[in-house]
């Protein structure tokens, strides 16, 4: 120990007379130099990624303008390749997709588009014209790559693939080609990359590392996984938030491909997993996936066995979410496979057996699954074709299970949200239709409560599920898609065996639900009384101004942002507390109202001011000219409409972060309410000055417990009049036995003590249920007896003992579902619950329970 001690202190002078830099220590198992497609001659006219970007692909990962500066080249010498670019990301990066394929298919490729979507919608088709397009149009691969920035192996192996495909001479290619249009998307999160990249290359130095835990290989917070706003893109599929997801969904929605491949990377000590996933199925999945997954595995398998390579199918990959790249695809009439490539970013990883494994052996395995799945594809297009159609003529059946089953979305006063759903249900290529006037008809709730008879009125928004695309509507929006029997047999016998199931994402994801839409399921196909096309929008009422108020409805969500951006602009605004009713104008509590009186010293013109909020925002004011209320109705000079104070935000950031909360929360203020705000580093609350904020969002964390110098410095601020906003495992924390912060307790930590919450549950109860005596024992002369305190009356007076209790918790816990819509009732006169309905549908993943004793607003 005490000569390595000497020589570290003499490293400083040994840097003064050494080299410049010292010669890598060699890592033989680095050199990987198996040829990626033996055997293959290539046109030499086409020049290799070498020749573009000076390194082979494998050698180190590329970054995105690299793969552009390759891809756009191809595009320009080859005869076989066009690309086409489908979005821009949040920081300006192009996404492409290029279509690789026979000169001859290139050259009809619109007819090829036609007939591909001529075959896609089997009603009117004849059985001769299928037949005939299912001969004559070639089959259709849709390859996705590296949709997580820092699972990069995809992405240098699309560059492989692309060079194969593009130059290749002589059969295998050239038939490939001839029989298959083959649309690459290289690079599905250019951001993400990037973002990794940079930090990979902040670590490299001149000696390779094959230690997985070091920076070199896994970067730092927010890492390189999802895209900008740290949304996990390979979970946007069903939502179309981003413009990543929005671009490729209108693209490979033309293509109707066959074939969908997904490529991933997982942990560095693992092999490669490929599909099909495992239980739990998801009903709506077509019937002959089953048959085509094993196909395509098994030749996957072959080639992978060619080389000695280790892999593996199911085990943890599972495809019961539809918002997944692969099965979205599925859903479409694809056959989607997903690959996952042990992580060996960089130079190469060490594995737990000793065996050093390189990069670029990595990505050799996503190449050779891309051509071994091609050529299965290949050899298979008018048979696979032929299920796919039958499966589509079963979802446009009058016979069909889609046949008698219609989605309908109720009309609301959110115009915002509606509009937003109806968007991405027109992304998705939907059918929509909407009722022309009021029908009855029977059908079930969003709660499960059947009803026959009920009207459903004029302007509702329907979409029938008997349509081409029905397998991906029917698991998009189904209130409540089920699980098999024997799938839920063995998932409780893996909690109770093991203490976790095998589940790990969300199990739940109505979209209606999930939009907050009120909406019932009719037992029917469209009614009679159906128009093509979504519920035409009323239209915008203009600003007048000579008015002495505007009003917002604040059932609108973007009223939220119309009261953020005017404060932003200096403007004073008000939001009302009660219902209200001017001049023959209902507003709903929650309502935005601006007032000339409060605006007198207003630097501007106040009505161009209200103008320009409401047309960004994109919707209505109501111009006043009075402030009287009708009736009991409040007058616009009451208490009842409070003024607001302009927002100061900060979200805290980094230091532990969990980054999809941070990155949604900063994504909502960004782009739904869009204002300015600000993210402050959580490692240093305590040296923060906060004093500049009247608001601060804790997102929830992923390591460790907040530092008592952060939490002290909150508890400060808060006292002096900031309003802290905590999610996840960060209100947990806050909520803990010991908080100062808040009076909310998590339930594992009052057990002893349930009685004040229960009184408290008891009291909001009563008060929702309306819960009153009879009007005749009020007014008696006599004292009635029965008429104690609810407790009195309520079940399970024995509660068992505390240790019984916290058993009883630790119990029921095991079995909280991965994600579930509950029915959150709420206190319709409560300022929380402005804009809400009297149920608003929460998703619910996480197995803390908080407790909400008296003065604490629910």
């Amino acid at each position: 120990m005490r000569s390595f001690r000497v020589l570290l202190g003499l490293v400083p002078g040994i840097a003064a007379v050494a080299p410049a830099q010292q010669a890598p220590t060699p890592v033989p198992a680095l050199a990987y130099d198996v040829p990626f497609f033996p055997g293959t001659s290539y046109d030499p006219a086409i020049p290799t990624p070498e020749d573009i970007l000076g390194f082979a692909p494998g050698q180190r990962a590329a970054f995105p303008h690299e793969i552009e500066q390759a891809l756009l080249a191809w595009d320009q010498a080859s005869p076989r390749v066009s690309v086409f670019e489908y979005a821009r990301s949040h920081e300006g990066r192009a996404l492409y997709y290029v279509i690789i394929t026979s000169p001859a298919n290139l050259a009809r490729i619109d007819s090829i588009k036609a007939g591909l979507a001529r075959l896609a919608d089997p009603r009117g088709l004849s059985d001769a014209d299928a037949e005939a397009l299912i001969t004559g149009l070639p089959g259709t691969a849709w390859l996705a790559y590296s949709i997580h920035g820092d699972e990069t192996s995809g992405s240098d192996a699309s560059l492989a693939v692309m060079y194969h495909l593009a130059a290749a001479q002589g059969d295998p290619v050239e038939s490939l080609l001839d029989d298959l249009v083959v649309l690459i998307d290289p690079m599905m999160n250019p951001d993400g990359r990037n973002r990794f990249l940079q930090q990979i290359a902040e670590h490299r130095g001149t000696q390779p590392n094959v230690d997985n835990q070091s920076l070199l290989h896994g970067g730092y917070w927010p890492w390189g996984r999802t895209n900008h706003y740290g949304f996990d893109l390979n979970r946007d599929w069903i939502l179309g938030v981003h413009p990543e997801t929005r671009g490729r969904i209108r693209e490979a929605s033309q293509w109707h491909p066959l074939l969908f491949v997904d490529a991933h990377e997982m942990g560095s000590q693992n092999t490669y997993l490929f599909s099909p996933p495992r239980d739990p199925p998801n009903p709506h999945v077509p019937a002959s996936r089953d048959k085509w997954g094993d196909l395509f595995a098994r030749e996957q398998s072959a080639a992978f066995d060619r080389y000695g390579w280790a892999y593996y199918t199911g085990e943890w990959n599972e495809g019961w979410y539809p918002g997944y790249s692969d099965v979205w695809g599925t859903f479409r009439g694809a056959v989607g496979i997903l690959y996952e490539q042990a992580g060996w970013a960089e130079d190469g990883v060490r594995r737990a057996d000793g065996s050093v494994h390189s990069y670029r052996e990595a990505v050799h395995h996503q190449a050779v699954s891309s051509l071994a799945n091609l050529m299965t594809l290949q050899a298979n297009v008018p048979e696979l074709r032929r299920d796919v159609l039958e499966e589509r003529r079963m979802a446009v059946s009058a016979d069909g299970p889609y046949a008698r089953r219609t989605f309908a979305v109720l009309p609301t006063s959110n115009r915002s949200r509606l509009q937003d759903f109806v968007a991405l249900m027109s992304l998705q290529g939907f059918e929509l239709h909407h009722a022309t006037e009021a029908f009855s008809a029977s059908g079930t709730d969003q709660l499960g409560q059947p009803f026959s008879g009920r009207q459903i009125p004029e302007g509702t928004l329907l979409i029938a599920n008997r349509q081409p695309e029905g397998h991906q509507l029917a698991t998009m929006l189904e209130f409540d898609t089920r699980m098999t029997p024997g799938y839920l047999e063995r998932e409780r016998t893996a909690i109770l065996r093991d203490g976790f199931g095998t589940i790990y994402d969300v199990t739940a994801w109505n979209l209606t639900m999930m939009f907050g839409l009120e909406a019932v399921t009719l037992a029917t196909g469209l009614p009679g009384a159906a128009a093509p096309g979504a519920p035409a929008r009323s239209g915008e009422a203009a600003v007048s101004p000579t008015a002495i108020a505007w009003a917002v409805d604040g059932r609108d969500d973007a009223s939220v942002s119309v009261a953020a951006r005017l404060m932003e602009r200096g403007v004073h605004v008000r939001v009302a507390q009660r219902d209200f009713e001017l001049q023959g104008v209902a507003m709903p509590r929650g309502s935005v109202v601006i007032l000339t009186n409060d605006n007198r010293t207003f630097d501007g013109d106040l009505a161009a001011a209200v103008a320009a909020a409401v047309n960004e925002a994109g919707v209505s004011a109501s111009s006043l000219a009075t402030g009287l209320g009708e009736g009991e109705l409040p007058d616009l000079g009451g208490g009842h409409f409070d003024l607001l104070q302009a927002p100061q935000i900060a979200i805290v950031s980094r230091e532990g972060m969990n980054v999809y909360d941070f990155g949604s929360i900063w994504y909502v203020l960004d782009h739904r309410v869009g204002i300015r705000h600000s993210h402050i580093d959580g490692g240093g609350l305590g040296n923060t000055d906060l004093r500049r904020y009247n608001t601060i969002v804790l997102p929830g964390r992923w390591q460790g417990p907040w530092p008592q110098s952060s939490l002290d410095a909150l508890e400060r601020w808060v006292e002096e009049g900031g309003t802290l906003i905590a999610i996840g495992n960060s209100a947990a924390q806050l909520a803990g036995e010991d908080s100062e912060l808040s009076q909310v307790r998590l339930l594992r930590d009052v057990l002893e003590d349930l009685d004040g919450y229960e009184d408290q549950v008891l009291r909001e109860w009563m008060a929702l249920e309306k819960v009153m005596p009879d009007s005749a024992t009020v007014w008696s002369h006599a004292a009635q007896g029965g008429s104690g305190p609810p407790w009195t009356q309520a079940e399970g007076l024995d509660r068992p003992g505390a240790d019984q209790l916290k058993r009883l918790d630790r119990w029921q816990r095991m079995f909280m579902p991965a994600g579930a819509m509950v029915a959150g009732r709420t206190d319709r006169e409560q300022w929380l619950t402005v804009g809400v309905d009297p149920w608003l549908p929460v998703l619910y993943n996480t197995s803390r329970v908080l407790m909400a004793g008296s003065g604490v607003q629910t």
